[in-house]
This record gives C-alpha cells, structure tokens and sequence, in this order.
C-alpha cells in the first residue's frame, strides 16, 4: 500500500513536471513568435526567416511560424521557398484559410498561375465566409481570366461590406465597367475616385475618354484640361485635347495645342501636321496650311486625305495643275474614294476637258449611285459637248436625288 502511493506520489510529480516543463517550452516559442513578428514589421525579414525557422526546428507542427516564414520569403523575393512553406502551414493545419489566401496571392500575382489561384481563394472562401479580402483576390483572378461579370460581382460585394472603400478600389472597378463598355457605371466610379482623390490626373484622363465616347466633347475637354494641369504630360492626352477642341471648331486653339505636340514629343505624327493643316486652312492660312500638309506627306506617304488636303489649299491658291498632281496621287492610294473624282472632275470641267470630266463624274457615280451633284455636273459636260439627250438624261438623275439646281434646269431646258 506505501510502495503504491509512492508510485502514484512520482507519476503526480513527474506529470506536474512535465506539465510545467511544456509551459516552459510553450512561453519560449510565443517569446521567439513575437520576436519574429517584430523582426517583421521592422522589414528584417532575414532576421524573421532566421527565428521562424527556430520555432519550426523546435517544433514542426507550429503551422503559424511557416505561414510567417512564407511571408518574409515572399518579402525577400524567395517565391518558391514562400511557396513551400504556404503548403506546408496548410499541411500541417488544412483550415488554416490565412496560409491559403497567401498562397493564392503569390500564385496570382508571382507565378501568374490563375487557376491554381483560384481553388485556394475558393477554399478560403469554403473555410471563412467573412474573410473580405477573398472576394477581392477572387476579383482581381476573375479579372484576369477575362471572367468580368464574375469580377464585377465580386468587387461589388467587397465595395458594399468595406467601410469607406478607397478610390483605388473605385477605380479598379472601372476598369471592369470599361471592360464590359458599361460607360456611365464607369463615369460614377471615376467620378467616386475623384471625390475622394481629386489629385488623381488618370481619373480625369480616363473620365474625359469616356465623355469623348458619348460625345460629350466639353466635359471630355474640362478633363482632358484638369489631366494636363495636374501634369499629365502624355502624348495621348495633349492629342486628344487637340482633337476635342478641332471638334467643337475651336481651331485656333487646337493649333496651339497640335504645336505643341510637334514642339514637345519626339515621335512627329502625320496626323499632327495634317490637323494643324486643317486649322490653318480655317483660319485663312493658306500657306502655312501647304507647310503642314507637304511635312504630313513627308512622314506618311500613303494617306491619300492628305493629299486631298493639299489639293483643296491648292485649289484655293489658284494651283489647279498641282490640285490634279495630288488627287492623282490620292487615286491612286484610295481609287473607290468618289470625293476625289468629284472634285478632280470639277478642275476639269473648268478647264473645259470635257470628256475627262465625265469620266470623273461617271467613276463618282461608280461608287456613290446616289450622287445627285455628279449627275449634274455631268449633264452640264455633255451640255458644253452637245449632247442635249445626254444632258437631259443626267438632269433628271440629278433632279429625281433632289439636286435644286437640275430640278430648275430639267423644267427650263428639258421638255
């Protein structure tokens, strides 16, 4: 009976001391966890990665120092080594949700490996319903996948839970609505992005596109006009301003702006010169306009409009022999393009080449049946030529398309 209380006397003790000996050891890896994570937030990640690996050598089942020794790997740049010890936390605890979140954010945005992203991010959902942050990973692989209607439910459901979402979140989700063309649910989320980031030049950029689209081409130019005030210097910007403003026929200001793209950016467009061309002409200048159109030409020789540029701003310099050179020269890149033999056919019937001219009025008619002004013109060739049933049958072409001035001739020249 003594031995057996003895016996039982040392197992309470030695149960005591181990108990006492697992407090211990349980304080000191909490006192190397926390140093750890302290290590962390100072971004001494090398020093983290070191007593991470204490703790795991001390015991291999404390799934939290991999998922912590995973993060200073992927902080550092070790993405396999993170990536080992993301599946290894999840090996030794499988509804650790943290460890596969890690994990499919350094399979999406390091291994750009979409797929394997998702099952974990699905999984975390599986493990964690209220885990928010999932639905914008989720988001953001859905986006990448091209899945936008899926990306678009998801960021809607992290905007709505999120107490005062940021812009960048606003932002990020234009750029679904922009995918998907829904332009006016991209408006209000710009619009958002500005409220809350009224410094943020891309949002005005983006914004003023999107009013450009609609049409709305005075907000598209307030935007495009905050963009460059908050410095946004891009090409694309300053042309688009220039573009906005030949729109609405402010010519003399979108010269100044064409100017200053060819003054400011290295690439030289045909189209700049082409376009400041056409302001040129607007306002009167003829030949600054031919400047312009000759250096479009230069940079690209296969624009036939700019040939017809040209031979417009001849025609008003009296230079009809060099206005034929270059609607030739536009045939010949564009020869369905019935404009052009419609104003060649014009140069000609005012030099009298009559049978030139209708061969030009006849290749417009080719191309646009409908061309009322072709017709008469045409009538008017074979008029000069004799031919009065030839005439009077282009008169009543012309006439039967609503051209005013055949319907008067056909009444007083043709019974």
């Amino acid at each position: 009976m003594i031995r057996q209380l003895t016996i039982i006397k040392k197992t309470i003790l030695w149960m005591a001391l181990l108990c006492f000996t697992n407090i211990i050891y349980s304080q000191e890896l909490s006192r190397l966890y926390d140093s750890a994570l302290e290590k962390q937030q100072r971004k001494d990640y090398r020093g983290a990665i070191q007593t991470f690996s204490e703790i795991i050598k001390k015991s291999s089942y404390y799934y939290e120092a991999y998922l912590g020794r995973g993060q200073s790997y992927e902080a550092v740049k070790k993405y396999d080594s993170a990536l080992v010890d993301y599946s290894q936390a999840i090996a030794k605890n499988p509804s650790y949700y943290q460890a596969y979140y890690y994990r499919a954010s350094l399979y999406f945005n390091i291994k750009k490996d979409n797929s394997k992203a998702l099952a974990d991010v699905q999984k975390v959902m599986e493990l964690n319903k209220n885990f928010h942050n999932a639905y914008l990973l989720r988001g953001d692989i859905f986006y990448a996948m091209g899945k936008l209607n899926e990306s678009l439910k998801d960021y809607n459901q992290f905007i709505e839970i999120k107490d005062n979402p940021s812009w960048e979140l606003y932002y990020r989700r234009f750029l679904i609505h922009q995918g998907l063309d829904n332009h006016q649910d991209a408006i209000q989320d710009l619009t958002k992005v500005i409220a809350l980031n009224a410094k943020y030049a891309d949002a005005y950029y983006e914004r003023g596109k999107l009013y450009q689209i609609a049409g709305e081409y005075t907000s598209a130019l307030n935007d495009y006009e905050k963009a460059i005030g908050l410095r946004l210097a891009s090409e694309d910007v300053w042309q688009r301003k220039a573009d906005m403003l030949f729109e609405l026929k402010q010519e003399k200001e979108a010269l100044k702006d064409y100017s200053y793209l060819i003054t400011n950016f290295r690439k030289k467009q045909s189209e700049w010169y082409a376009k400041r061309g056409l302001c040129y002409t607007f306002l009167g200048d003829s030949i600054n306009a031919q400047k312009d159109f000759t250096k479009a030409i230069t940079l690209n020789k296969n624009d036939y409009m700019v040939y017809v540029y040209r031979a417009e701003n001849h025609i008003k310099r009296k230079r009809q022999s060099l206005a034929l050179n270059d609607y030739a020269k536009a045939i010949q890149l564009s020869p369905k393009s019935w404009q052009i033999y419609l104003s060649r056919g014009k140069i000609y019937l005012e030099q009298t080449k009559y049978d030139e001219a209708i061969a030009d009025f006849t290749l417009a008619i080719k191309y646009n049946a409908t061309l009322g002004e072709a017709y008469f013109y045409r009538g008017a060739c074979k008029d000069a030529l004799k031919d009065v049933n030839g005439a009077c049958e282009d008169l009543k072409k012309a006439a039967a398309l609503h051209h005013q001035e055949a319907e008067k001739r056909l009444k007083r020249y043709c019974k």
